[in-house]
C-alpha cells in the first residue's frame, strides 16, 4: 500500500516529480515541434487492428498510449478528423515502453503519404 505524504513533504515530492519531468524532457529533444493531440486511433497491422490513443503529434510522427505492447515496425494508423473523415498514414513504431498497470507509451514516425478516408 502506498504511503500518503503530509503537506510540507508532499510539496518537496511534487518538486522532485517536476525535476524528473524536466530531465525526461531534456533527454527527449526533437527537431519538430510537438502538439498535444488526444484522439482514439486505430492501428492496422498484418495480423489485427488495435485501438490506441494519441498523446501528441508533429509533422514527423505521433506519440501513442495503449494497453498492448507494440512491436517496432511498420503499421497503418487511422486518425479521425473532427471534420468527419479519417486519415490513413503508414507509420513506423520506433519504440514502445511500459508505463505501469498494463499500459504502454510508444513513438511512431510517419513514413508514407497520408490519404483521406471518407
Amino acid at each position: 500500500m502506498e504511503q500518503l505524504m503530509d503537506s510540507p513533504r508532499s510539496g518537496m515530492a511534487i518538486h522532485e516529480l517536476i525535476l524528473e519531468a524536466h530531465q525526461d524532457n531534456l533527454r527527449d529533444r526533437r527537431s519538430a515541434a510537438r502538439y498535444p493531440f488526444f484522439r482514439r486511433l486505430a492501428i492496422r497491422g498484418e495480423d489485427a487492428s488495435v485501438v490506441v490513443f494519441s498523446r501528441e503529434i508533429s509533422t514527423v510522427g505521433v506519440g501513442l498510449f495503449h494497453n498492448v505492447e507494440l512491436t517496432p515496425g511498420e503499421v497503418e494508423l487511422v486518425i479521425p478528423s473532427k471534420r468527419g473523415y479519417s486519415i490513413r498514414v503508414r507509420t513506423r513504431i520506433v519504440w514502445c515502453q511500459p508505463c505501469g498497470e498494463g499500459w504502454f507509451i510508444s513513438g511512431g514516425q510517419f513514413v508514407g503519404a497520408a490519404s483521406a478516408i471518407t
